[in-house]
């Protein structure tokens, strides 16, 4: 397990879109724009999913992902990879599905919360440091 910088930290804090990259039993990757991610701890990440079958059925035959996370402002951008849980109950869901239905109401019910424990975190940004791992 990783512990994310500080800068992570930092993004994922700003409520930023996330960028979720899955592979599919076929070998094919998915690309998936999640709205909702958000830190747990320094180690674990999380989205939730609404919508999002495909990003579904490709964690539940491989749990490996990464997701990117970018701040067009500050210029920074990151990766982050590790391994994910499909949470379907217990607080971390019930906390998330509070959060989405009192920002979004207007959106169905959470299917499931995606906690990643952190295994890697690389640097994404344009400059000398681009494609260094972090931690």
């Amino acid at each position: 397990m990783a512990h994310l910088p500080e800068n992570v930290v930092e993004l994922l804090n700003g409520g930023h879109v996330v960028w979720v990259a899955t592979i599919g039993p076929d070998g094919w990757p998915n690309i998936a724009i999640k709205g909702s991610g958000a830190l747990v701890d320094d180690q674990h990440i999380f989205f939730a999913d609404v919508f999002s079958k495909k990003t579904r059925d490709n964690l539940q035959a491989n749990p490996v992902c990464a997701v990117g996370i970018y701040d067009h402002d500050k210029r920074i951008a990151m990766q982050v990879k590790g391994h994910a849980t499909l949470v379907e109950s217990g607080k971390l869901f019930d906390n998330v599905s509070e959060r989405i239905a009192a920002k979004q109401p207007a959106l169905p019910p959470v299917k499931y919360v995606v906690e990643i424990v952190v295994e890697s975190i690389w640097d994404m940004s344009a400059g000398p440091t681009a494609g260094d791992r972090l931690a």
